[in-house]
């Protein structure tokens, strides 16, 4: 049986900065479980499959929530469900039983080092390129043992589309690059031709009647590319390579003119086409430069590229304790550490790091993006915090503030940081943990606000406070990260102002991908942040600060009253943020247009059952889209709501929020948790499931901010 395993860590290839806190991995243990307990997981397998073929895609984390919720101990049936009839309305005695219950269970399922353990995966090509690098370097039977490769089959076949092709993500249409690297994948993992009741034989029938295969995606990953490609390396030639060049393409292998494939993308991936200008400037790079540095003396210069880009590889992967920025750098660069020494510590330090990456639920086991343990702790800390229900907290406080400091980063980058392309990361919190190493301004923001909150509180039910300089450190990194032309915020690095670069991207899947670049929703939280600190350590440079980036929100702001979020869907997400920030800025609905503007927007995309609902479809399109029949999302409901809160809607007319109010409540499941519905997203048109948010939609709606009914 499955077990996750929390913050631990051995073996000779293994190193942490914090004792492996915040460290989730999945191993299979024969002897584990009771026949009890693996007919429980076989019931969630069914039950994930029923609602599969029902159109939900997105898991609910059953097989976690299992195991967590067994290990605390905590009754999460203990309180009787709250259900409101059609003519009742909401009350104060409603509202609080279905706080309590979301707050039980989200102390139930906490990690005994403090974070929230969660799933962050969803796209498609994140599982496929680890086998691959895998399979190439020979360590596949190594890493993945029976169980490993049978729980991979399972997810790839549980996401495989009518058609017999596979999207960009678990929800997404069919898609070449989904189709061809789901079905390699499943070829190397040990499935036949004819696999799968015909299955196997499908996924073939899509790719073949589509075309010509790309792997566009990889033209965004520069660096470990550009090694491959330079050193025009090439796995060995198995058997089983030779069946996959006769089984994908649609003529022999042998007789395709891969210079034609350069600008051919299949339409079903097509998202962001090149200009001409842009073909022709890559044509020229590789009918005139490449015969030019192929040749002495020229090939030197090449040769002195690689290995830059060799020093800059084995700089970030020493940097991040070899867990690398995400996924697909992740698997390319086992797959250069490969090719430059298949017997080196390199790749056996990555090696020892692919489990970190592997999370295994009810519908299999798929490769994450990497992880959001800070990103979720520090949501759900405010949460718990906004109930005000201190007989609830438990010690669940104590253990959250624990990980939040023990996540912080301490230290800048080793060595000479910026000749490496790095900057100072001293104070801030990544998504995931502090091995990982990579900044992430939003989630500096909201482990900062979650610190300056409980610092606030006793001592015994917070635990022991953080030390002033570590806040000081943290808001230095944010101030790096703002823009001095715009006043917005960046995600990872200070932005570049020189939008015209963007007309380079390679790559056909994602736009916005070549220059860093502010986002609103980060801004938000910034804010925010900055506020709180300033309200116990006052100082001019930050009102500064804060009144840029206020003036940046009111532009950035669409004439609807609704704003663009980045890394949520996405009309509703970004509204929600940027609200707070305003907000907390000290805007109203009295004394400010735009927060006006909000509150209509929210009113006007309300549904009819009280809900909102907005489609994936508004990410691409930048057009607010509902989900289709105009279906409620309960997460969305949720900002929704907070973000009515934020507008003063409760003072004006709070009808609107009971009735979302009396939607939520009537969704809650009977152990405090609520169904998995939509998948997320990120940059436009990347997706990622996440399992946390869904279980605290009520309880930042909490008691004192929804008004009693009279």
């Amino acid at each position: 049986m499955w077990k996750l395993k929390i913050a631990e860590g051995q073996g000779p290839y293994l190193y942490s900065t914090n004792n492996f806190v915040g460290r989730q991995i999945w191993e299979f243990d024969p002897e584990a479980g009771t026949p009890e307990e693996r007919e429980e997981v076989e019931k969630a397998r069914e039950y994930y499959e029923n609602n599969r073929r029902k159109g939900v895609h997105p898991c609910g984390d059953m097989l976690m929530r299992m195991q967590l919720i067994k290990e605390s101990g905590i009754d999460v049936l203990g309180i009787p469900p709250v259900r409101l009839a059609e003519e009742e309305e909401v009350n104060y005695e409603a509202i609080t039983t279905s706080v309590k219950k979301a707050l039980r269970l989200n102390r139930a399922i906490q990690a005994h080092d403090g974070h929230w353990p969660a799933e962050n995966a969803g796209p498609m090509f994140f599982t496929p390129p680890l086998i691959i690098a895998l399979y190439i370097s020979g360590a596949i039977n190594t890493i993945l043992r029976k169980e490993h490769k049978t729980e991979m089959i399972r997810y790839i076949y549980n996401h495989q589309n009518e058609d017999g092709g596979w999207g960009f993500y678990i929800e997404g249409h069919s898609t070449m690059i989904g189709s061809a690297l789901s079905y390699v994948a499943l070829r190397l993992l040990g499935e036949g031709p004819d696999g799968r009741n015909g299955a196997v034989t499908r996924a073939r029938k899509w790719i073949l009647d589509h075309g010509a295969k790309m792997w566009c995606y990889c033209r965004t990953t520069y660096m470990p590319m550009s090694y491959l490609y330079g050193r025009k390396f090439h796995g060995p030639i198995t058997d089983l390579v030779l069946e996959l060049r006769q089984e994908i393409y649609p003529i022999p292998y042998e007789e395709i003119n891969w210079n034609k494939q350069r600008h051919n993308c299949c339409k079903d991936d097509l998202y962001y086409p090149h200009t001409k200008i842009q073909d022709l400037l890559w044509d020229a790079i590789n009918y005139f430069g490449e015969p030019i540095v192929s040749r002495w003396p020229f090939n030197k210069l090449r040769e002195k590229a690689i290995q830059k880009a060799v020093e800059l590889m084995r700089y970030g992967a020493k940097e991040s304790r070899y867990i690398t920025m995400g996924c697909v750098e992740k698997s390319l660069q086992m797959m250069c550490w490969w090719a430059e020494n298949p017997n080196g510590d390199e790749f056996k330090h990555h090696l020892a790091r692919v489990p970190d990456y592997l999370w295994l639920a009810e519908d299999g086991m798929k490769m994450q993006s990497f992880g959001s343990q800070v990103w979720d702790c520090a949501l759900a800390t405010q949460a718990i915090l906004s109930t005000g229900m201190i007989e609830e907290y438990g010690d669940s406080l104590k253990k959250a503030q624990f990980y939040l400091k023990e996540s912080q980063i301490k230290e800048n980058p080793t060595g000479d940081y910026e000749k490496m392309c790095r900057y100072f990361t001293k104070g801030a919190w990544t998504f995931s943990d502090q091995d990982q190493g990579w900044v992430v301004s939003d989630c500096t923001a909201e482990s900062l606000k979650c610190l300056l909150m409980l610092s606030q509180m006793p001592t015994e039910i917070a635990g022991e406070k953080v030390d002033v300089q570590r806040l000081y450190d943290g808001v230095n990194v944010l101030l790096y990260l703002q823009s001095p032309i715009s006043g917005g915020f960046a995600i990872w690095e200070p932005p570049v102002p020189k939008p015209y670069l963007q007309m380079l991207n390679p790559s056909e899947i994602f736009a916005d991908i070549v220059v860093e670049k502010e986002h609103v929703e980060c801004t938000a939280s910034i804010i925010q942040a900055l506020l709180a600190f300033k309200r116990l350590h006052p100082g001019k440079e930050i009102e500064v600060s804060v009144a840029k980036a206020m003036r940046y929100l009111e532009d950035k702001q669409r004439p609807d009253g609704s704003w663009y979020g980045y890394w949520g869907i996405c009309f509703v997400y970004g509204t929600f943020f940027c609200l707070a920030g305003l907000v907390a800025g000290g805007k109203t609905y009295n004394n400010s247009q735009a927060v006006r503007n909000s509150a209509q927007f929210f009113l006007s995309t309300q549904n009819e059952e009280g809900g909102w609902g907005e489609s994936i479809q508004s990410c691409p399109s930048e057009i607010y889209t509902p989900l289709e029949g105009n279906r409620t999302n309960l997460v969305q409901t949720s900002w929704g709501m907070l973000g009515l809160m934020l507008c003063g809607q409760a003072e004006r007319d709070p009808a609107p929020l009971h009735k979302a109010a009396k939607l939520l409540i009537n969704a809650q499941m009977d152990n405090g948790d609520f169904p998995q519905q939509n998948i997320g997203t990120f940059s436009r048109c990347g997706h990622l499931e996440n399992t946390v948010d869904v279980s605290g939609c009520l309880a930042k709606n909490s008691k004192t901010q929804v008004p009693r009914s009279q």
